[in-house]
C-alpha cells in the first residue's frame, strides 16, 4: 500500500456543495436537499469559505422571523444570517483519510470542504464520508478475532 493513497486529495470530489454569499436562503435549502446534507459552506466569488449554515438554523429563522412563509426567504441573502467563523471546519489535501474520517464521524458531518491553505481557505473539492468509510473501516478499524 502506497502511503499517498491514504491522503484526502485522492478521495475528494469536485461536487459543488456550496452556495455564494449573495445567494438567498431558498437556494441554500434547495442545495442542501439536492445533496442530502444538513450543512453547507458559504463562499465568496473567489471560492474562499467565509462560514457555513445548517438546516436547523434556517428552519429556526423561517419559523421565528417569517412565520413559515417561504416566499419571504427568497429576499434574504445567506451572508446576512450565516454562521461566520475564522476557523470553519475544513480538510487539507495532504491529510490522512483516517484523520478526516475521525473528524467527520465525531462531528456527524457527511461532507467537508477540502481547501488549499489555511490562510486562503479556497475550496479545491469536497470529501464525502460515504466515499472513505469503506476504505478506512477495512484498513484501520479491523478488530482481530
Amino acid at each position: 500500500m502506497n502511503s499517498d493513497d491514504t491522503l484526502v486529495y485522492n478521495y475528494m470530489r469536485l461536487s459543488p456543495i456550496f452556495i455564494y454569499e449573495d445567494d438567498n436562503l431558498f437556494n441554500a435549502i434547495k442545495a442542501m436537499e439536492r445533496f442530502s446534507v444538513d450543512k453547507i459552506s458559504i463562499i465568496k466569488k473567489d471560492f474562499s469559505i467565509i462560514g457555513n449554515i445548517d438546516y436547523e438554523k434556517i428552519k429556526e429563522i423561517i419559523k421565528t422571523k417569517f412565520q413559515d412563509n417561504m416566499d419571504l426567504i427568497k429576499n434574504i441573502k445567506t451572508k446576512d444570517i450565516l454562521i461566520k467563523s475564522n476557523f470553519p471546519i475544513v480538510l487539507y489535501p495532504k491529510m490522512k483519510i483516517s484523520s478526516a474520517y475521525s473528524a467527520m464521524k465525531c462531528l456527524k458531518i457527511k461532507c467537508l470542504p477540502v481547501v488549499n491553505a489555511p490562510w486562503e481557505k479556497k475550496i479545491m473539492g469536497f470529501l464525502w464520508l460515504d466515499d472513505i468509510s469503506p476504505i478506512v473501516e477495512k484498513r484501520y478499524l479491523k478488530i482481530p478475532v
